[in-house]
């Protein structure tokens, strides 16, 4: 019943339509696909998630959003001329529709051999068959058959059928297609759809499933292949483009020589919509089946959160391989701007996501709302609304490493939280031991070696007895704790005295939260000493890949136990781990910090070693005599969650 009301109404719009100046009635159509762009909800915002990945880096939110519109507006139109089919004949053609490169249209029909014309979902495409069988050359073109409403699709069919096109299904096509190329009939190919029995090609710098059904057929019978894309250029009147022929050159298998084909016309296909991107069809899901995936990392500013998120990336990379990510540096117009979007986040997802240009400063708003991504990752509460709403707009998977509260944990796919952290548990929860890192051994086993070609080792003046060597990682002020000067001198001399004690050399890094009395104690104590061999500090020396080289060659860690991401990295290296607490501060609320219950938790599984500082010096002399601390394998546990995305 419903289709048959169907069929009797798109009857009756049809003559109505066919009454009206062909201007007018696409009027109508462009209309009809502005409301229709405004209700379709998930259709457009995958049309839109497609557009920004073709052109990744290029398209503001305002630019994708009115590319889109105007697609559903020319789709709208081109529904509309489908309905005119009744009113349309040669002369209409010859009015609206002109052709470009008509003389190989021409040659290719008089060659004597079977032709394929090739286009793609882009104008109305309909119209290109329907102009060739006006002028004298009846296309059989091939279609999918609709069994929704199949009495309306018949009667779509029998319209295109009465300008002289014979139309075949998909299924038992083929031998009517074969038999319509030996009778020199001409053969129209929609050749744009994704096909599992297909094969990848490159389509705007990714791969995408293209059949190869057309140029199989091509090859085996010797037809050419005749590509043509009809362009609207206003109102009811086309530009029909006729591109040179494809080769299948004949010295190439046919293997080589389709994969060769096809992959020339996905670049055409290509040319074409970049130069009028509206113009194709982007709500199919193009790209549903490639291997290769896109991933942004939301960066707050924080090197130890970007470390932890390419962690993830890395992870992520062991299940697609040619996954390419790049990093985006979040940063707020100000703090009322921040706030706003948590709270817009919250409520409305897709609005807070149309104004980040409006909360983010200009550089930021530009790096990231012009990029796709199937995957984001960002690491810390600052940047996880953001995070939240841009993979929404995306389509994408939000990944969140730490609790990304006050963010509604339901809005990502995976959250990476430690332990200390106390998320409920949820089937989109992971939980690890501290912060992300990953210490690969041989990357550890070389990192001695580039970091004695720093300019702040000192070689040993006698090298030809190898001693063990103690990295000492010093932390700073937090909320929590305080790291004074007399801390960092009584840190010394432990450390030093357990050096004399064992004949072992010491390596001391500071970190940027290190307070400038604290470096300049550790500078006095440590900067001449012939135990120390390298004195690095945050304030003078870059420090990137310091850690691992420090690492790499430490038989002990010593680390103070304020950062939670240095006793992560450390306890990942294998190597004994001695951790040491600073004072905590005058005033904190009772009960035990987020940092106690983390390093008292990994005391307990074996861990590490955690000594008050006037046991320092016996801690280190008694991890250099015994095996190292059971090491922390986040990574394992990221790999098997990633693993686990759909």
């Amino acid at each position: 019943m419903l289709d048959w009301l169907a069929c009797a109404f798109v009857k009756a719009l049809g003559a109505v339509l066919c009454r009206l100046p062909p201007s007018a009635a696409v009027w109508i159509g462009e209309q009809a696909g502005t409301l229709a762009f405004h209700v379709s909800g998930k259709r457009a915002r995958l049309a839109m998630a497609n557009l920004r990945a073709a052109f990744d880096g290029q398209l503001m939110p305002r630019q994708v959003r009115t590319t889109i519109r105007r697609c559903y507006q020319l789709l709208g139109a081109s529904v509309v001329e489908m309905l005119r089919l009744p009113a349309m004949d040669a002369a209409y053609m010859d009015r609206y529709v002109t052709v470009e490169g008509l003389d190989r249209f021409e040659q290719a029909a008089a060659s004597g051999r079977p032709v394929i014309l090739l286009t793609g979902h882009y104008g109305n495409w309909e119209i290109s068959s329907i102009a060739a069988a006006l002028r004298g050359h009846p296309i059989v073109a091939l279609a999918r058959a609709q069994g929704k409403f199949p009495r309306l699709y018949r009667l779509l069919v029998s319209y295109r059928e009465s300008k002289g096109c014979t139309i075949v299904h998909k299924g038992g096509a083929m031998k009517r297609l074969i038999a319509a190329l030996h009778d020199g009939r001409m053969v129209g190919i929609v050749g744009d759809q994704a096909s599992r029995q297909g094969a990848f090609v490159d389509f705007f710098g990714r791969p995408a499933l293209f059949a190869r059904g057309p140029f199989a057929l091509a090859r085996q019978h010797r037809a050419i292949i005749l590509p043509a894309f009809i362009h609207r250029v206003g109102g009811p009147c086309h530009r029909i483009v006729v591109e040179p022929p494809i080769e299948l050159p004949p010295h190439l298998s046919e293997a080589d020589a389709v994969a060769q084909a096809m992959q020339c016309f996905a670049g055409l296909l290509q040319r074409h919509i970049t130069e009028d991107p509206a113009q194709w069809l982007w709500m199919h899901n193009r790209w549903k089946h490639t291997s290769a995936r896109r991933a942004l990392i939301l960066s707050d500013g924080k090197r130890g959160h970007v470390k932890q998120s390419e962690t993830v990336i890395e992870a992520l990379r062991e299940r697609y391989p040619q996954l390419r990510a790049e990093t985006v540096e979040i940063r707020f117009r100000h703090g009322l701007a921040r706030a706003s979007c948590l709270a817009l986040s919250r409520v409305a997802p897709a609005a807070a996501a149309r104004a980040l240009e409006r909360y983010l400063t200009p550089e930021s708003a530009r790096a990231l709302l012009t990029r796709y991504a199937d995957l984001i990752v960002s690491a810390g509460a600052s940047v996880a609304p953001v995070n939240a709403v841009w993979a929404a707009e995306n389509r994408a998977q939000a990944i969140a490493v730490m609790d990304p509260s006050p963010v509604p944990l339901s809005r990502f796919a995976l959250i990476i939280a430690p332990r200390h952290d106390r998320l409920p548990r949820r089937s989109n929860v992971v939980e690890t031991l501290g912060s992300l890192s990953r210490m690969d051994p041989e990357a550890l086993a070389m990192a001695p070696q580039r970091l004695q070609r720093h300019p702040r080792y000192r070689p040993p003046a006698d090298a030809s007895r190898p001693r063990p060597v103690v990295a000492v990682f010093v932390g700073g002020d937090t909320p929590d704790y305080v790291l004074t000067a007399a801390f960092a001198e009584t840190l010394a001399a432990q450390i030093l005295a357990a050096c004399e004690a064992a004949d072992a050399w010491c390596a001391v890094t500071t970190s940027r939260r290190t307070s400038p009395d604290a470096e300049k104690i550790l500078a006095d104590r440590f900067g001449r000493h012939p135990r120390c061999r390298m004195l690095l500090l945050a304030s003078r020396d870059p420090l990137d890949g310091t850690m691992e080289g420090l690492l790499g060659s430490a038989a002990v860690a010593v680390v103070t136990g304020e950062s939670i991401s240095m006793v992560s990295e450390a306890c990942a290296s294998r190597r004994a781990v001695v951790v040491v607490e600073p004072a905590l501060r005058d005033g904190r609320r009772a009960g035990l910090t987020k940092h106690q219950r983390f390093l008292h938790g990994l005391a307990a599984d074996g861990h590490i070693r955690l000594h008050p500082l006037p046991e320092l010096g016996h801690a280190i002399g008694t991890a250099l005599r015994q095996p190292p601390t059971r090491p922390i394998d986040n990574y394992a546990v990221v790999r098997d969650a990633v693993a686990r995305l759909s």
